[in-house]
């Protein structure tokens, strides 16, 4: 279990399917997923079963503190030979806007620096999400890259900004 100020990032568990399902699913989050298909229950299971057995990847519940669930934020790709992991946050959308994504992801990025002894930590965003962008750049992470029109959705191409931040920069 990892304190923040607002919230406590705990190990993902079989009980949290459901939750995720509904939350990947959501109207107002799926123009932000990398897949514009609903998740089944068959789908989300095996989600987590790939994720659960995967040591390259760590997920974790965010939980307010009333232990309400209120999204969960992942390590992907974990490489560590040159010291590096993909980073996400999914949010429930009614717990936005109260701090609570900003004091995971910063939970996240001390577990990685200081436990995982990560160097580096990197993310895909849309280009359109400019609330995200904001918050990553509030963080210090910093533009990298972008990749145009990389992906399809809703009718149109979108690019998708490549950000990241060291761990000397973090610790800054």
């Amino acid at each position: 279990m990892i304190r923040g100020e607002k919230v406590i990032l705990r190990a993902l568990e079989d009980r949290d399917v459901e939750h995720l399902r509904i939350w990947r699913n959501h109207p107002d989050l799926m123009k932000y997923h990398f897949s514009d298909l609903p998740v089944s229950e068959a789908g989300q299971r095996r989600w987590y079963e790939n994720y659960a057995g995967d040591s390259g990847a760590i997920v974790f519940i965010i939980e307010n503190e009333d232990q309400t669930q209120v999204g969960y934020t992942i390590l992907k790709n974990l490489d560590y030979k040159n010291r590096q992991a993909e980073v996400g946050l999914y949010l429930d959308p009614a717990q936005q806007g109260k701090g609570y994504g900003k004091d995971a992801f910063l939970s996240l990025m001390q577990f990685g620096f200081y436990e995982l002894n990560l160097h580096r930590m990197f993310l895909k965003v849309f280009a359109f999400n400019e609330r995200a962008i904001h918050m990553y750049e509030q963080l210090g992470f910093k533009k990298e890259g972008r990749m145009r029109e990389a992906f399809f959705s809703q009718c149109q191409f979108h690019d998708i900004v490549i950000m990241s931040i060291l761990e000397s920069e973090f610790l800054e």
